[in-house]
């Protein structure tokens, strides 16, 4: 009987503990991911209740707030965006139905006040959940230009600070509106043309063009197989196993070197610049500016790709031996990028071959105005030598001042632009995509930026160029 009594003991107390260990692991270890499942009632009428923190930019404009409404004599918040289309894809939405997107997913925890000593406070219901206020590196007056430049086109533009990788403006279009997101119209945005959802500064693929040549121009000077005058024959075309290689628009150079070559964007130098370097060269400069793997920006991991050569939807090594690395070389070969990769080779080249990880915030206060995290500069390596930086920096300035980019100068207000422009073909014959990469001021950069206009008769110089120009003209104002 007792033996009978002891066995029964043991099988309730080994229930019980098994019905705390599952409640510590729903409610513990599982809890937050409980609380962030999309249409959970519970999390959204929590959600009501917090007066979530401000998104402010950098020259202080405010981009997200909490409006607070009285129901059933209970205090309740909604989020309102007051710029509403201005930087709707960095910003993103926070709603019960449809998630969060953007900088409301990434800085939640501290937007929600669930950081540092307050959440006891707030489960112990002593003190309103109050949420941090976020500050971000985008200056609305960059942004502005940015989208305006835009207006009308296909695209993305992406302004960074090379000198600590502060994202200046990130501009995608189409756009949307972020109050029609709240506002309960979501599905007008998602059955608009072009994917307004889509960030395409940081998730499009599209191939870079010619604006890689300053990527295979960072390879050939850093080998030591070539400088800046060194020479080359010309020609009209150029032989690779995938097909003869020409040039745009059917062009024959004559004997130039390679500062001539990047000026004019001469295809054939560059590739047998590519043949001559070869697979290995050409994968580790790509890998040291960061093709591969998703740029470490704080946006969500959805929300950013990786540029590099892809093969059904799957990124493949930056270059293999056997592949076609002659067209690898002038920006092609399965090659794609964003525009946030390509605004990354701009600003390592303009920070003295030293890249910088991207980044949105600047800081974190709470409501006392303490701050509680402030965004660093993170270096990730050093691509170039300062000398092959300060090399391509001289051609690309070149490349504005005399060749294929004059419509990025900044002549009217005295500053020197250093840049690359790309033109890439598309499916349809008679649309391309145009790319301009750049930086200002050439001597002592302080902003870089990359362009891309999606589907245009255009090319680089003509469509892309002049919105670099203006986006570079607004960020040295701002500054």
């Amino acid at each position: 009987m007792n033996r009978s009594i002891q066995r029964l003991f043991l099988v309730l107390v080994g229930g019980f503990a098994l019905l705390v260990g599952m409640l510590g692991w729903w409610q513990v270890v599982h809890a937050q991911d409980l609380r962030d499942r999309q249409g959970n009632p519970q999390a959204a009428e929590a959600e009501r209740l917090i007066d979530r923190g401000r998104i402010v930019s950098a020259d202080g404009e405010l981009l997200a707030a909490s409006r607070a409404r009285r129901v059933e004599g209970r205090r309740v918040y909604a989020r309102v965006y007051p710029q509403r289309t201005l930087a709707a894809h960095v910003i993103g939405y926070s709603t019960s139905s449809q998630g969060k997107t953007g900088v409301e997913a990434v800085y939640d925890r501290f937007l929600t006040g669930s950081f540092g000593a307050e959440p006891l406070l707030q489960r112990l219901n002593l003190k309103e959940k109050r949420g941090a206020n976020v500050q971000l590196t985008l200056d609305t007056r960059v942004q502005i230009a940015a989208e305006q430049a835009l207006s009308g086109q296909k695209g993305a533009v992406v302004a960074l600070d090379p000198r600590d990788g502060s994202v200046l403006a990130m501009a995608s279009a189409p756009t949307f509106d972020l109050a029609d997101v709240v506002g309960g119209r979501f599905e007008q945005i998602t059955q608009a043309p072009d994917s307004p959802l889509i960030n395409r500064a940081t998730a499009s693929r599209n191939a870079p063009g010619s604006t890689f040549k300053v990527v295979t121009a960072a390879a050939g000077l850093e080998s030591g197989i070539y400088r800046p005058d060194s020479e080359f024959p010309g020609g009209d075309s150029y032989e690779t196993p995938g097909g003869d290689i020409g040039n745009f628009g059917g062009r024959t150079f004559g004997r130039h070197d390679l500062t001539d070559a990047l000026t004019n964007s001469i295809n054939t130098t560059f590739a047998e610049i590519g043949d001559t370097l070869g697979a290995d060269r050409m994968a580790e400069m790509m890998t040291a500016f960061g093709f591969g793997t998703r740029p470490a920006i704080d946006l969500p991991t959805g929300e950013v790709i990786a540029s590099g050569r892809y093969q059904d939807g799957t990124i493949e090594p930056n270059a293999e031996q056997g592949e076609d690395i002659a067209r690898l070389a002038i920006g092609q070969e399965r090659l794609v990028t964003t525009p946030l990769q390509m605004a990354m080779v701009a600003a390592g080249v303009a920070n003295g071959g030293v890249l910088m990880q991207p980044r949105l915030l600047s800081r974190v206060t709470d409501r006392s105005g303490a701050v509680v995290r402030t965004g660093e500069a993170v270096e990730l390596g050093q691509p170039v030598s300062p000398q092959t930086a300060a090399e391509l920096t001289e051609m690309m300035t070149d490349v504005v001042r005399d060749g294929t980019g004059t419509q990025a100068a900044l002549v009217d207000v005295g500053v020197t632009v250093a840049g690359k422009t790309g033109t890439a073909e598309t499916d349809d014959p008679a649309l391309n995509n145009a790319w301009f990469i750049g930086f200002a001021p050439a001597e002592n950069p302080t902003v870089a930026v990359a362009v891309v206009i999606e589907g245009t008769p255009g090319q680089g110089g003509s469509v892309a160029a002049p919105v670099a120009a203006d986006v570079m003209r607004a960020a040295l104002e701002a500054q």
